[in-house]
C-alpha cells in the first residue's frame, strides 16, 4: 500500500529547512490554504509503509527542528507558555470589564485596571525576553 504525503516547499529560499509530510485531512487542506495564500508551492510523494514515512519524517524533526544540545540550557518558548496563557487570560478579562463597565463613561475605574500596566508588563517582557519562571523572580508571577 503506498502512502500519498505532501509537504510545503518554499522555492525563493534555499536556506528554509525541508517541511514534515503530512498524510491526513485536515492537515493537507491547511497546506493547499497556505501555498495559495503565500504563493508557494506543494510537493507530493508516495511512501512505501507507514515506517518509511516516519523515517523520512524523523530525519527531517532531528536535523531541522530538534533543539541542538549547545542551546539545551537556554529557556524556550515552551517554559514560558504557561505564563504568557494565564497572562492572557487575565487581560481578556481587563478587556471583558472595561466593555462591561463603558470605560467612556467618566469615573468608572474597573477593578482589575489598578496594576494593569505591570500585567501588561510581565506580558510583554514573557513575549520580547521569554523568561521563564526560573529566571524571574517569584514575585514578579
Amino acid at each position: 500500500m503506498l502512502l500519498h504525503t505532501y509537504r510545503l516547499v518554499y522555492p525563493f529560499s534555499a536556506h528554509a529547512p525541508p517541511q514534515i509530510w503530512e498524510y491526513a485531512q485536515p492537515y493537507i487542506d491547511h497546506l493547499i490554504l497556505n501555498a495559495r495564500t503565500f504563493h508557494r508551492q506543494i510537493v507530493q510523494w508516495y511512501f512505501e509503509d507507514w515506517g518509511a514515512l516516519d523515517q523520512d519524517n524523523t530525519r527531517i524533526w532531528n536535523t531541522y527542528y530538534r533543539i541542538k544540545p549547545l542551546y539545551d540550557h537556554l529557556p524556550t518558548w515552551q517554559d514560558w507558555l504557561p505564563d504568557y496563557r494565564q497572562l492572557i487570560i487575565e487581560v481578556q478579562e481587563m478587556v471583558e470589564e472595561h466593555i462591561a463597565c463603558g470605560t467612556w463613561q467618566k469615573g468608572c475605574v474597573p477593578p482589575s485596571t489598578h496594576g494593569a500596566l505591570n500585567k501588561v508588563s510581565r506580558l510583554m517582557m514573557l513575549m520580547v525576553v521569554g523568561a521563564s519562571r526560573d529566571i524571574m523572580p517569584k514575585a514578579a508571577f
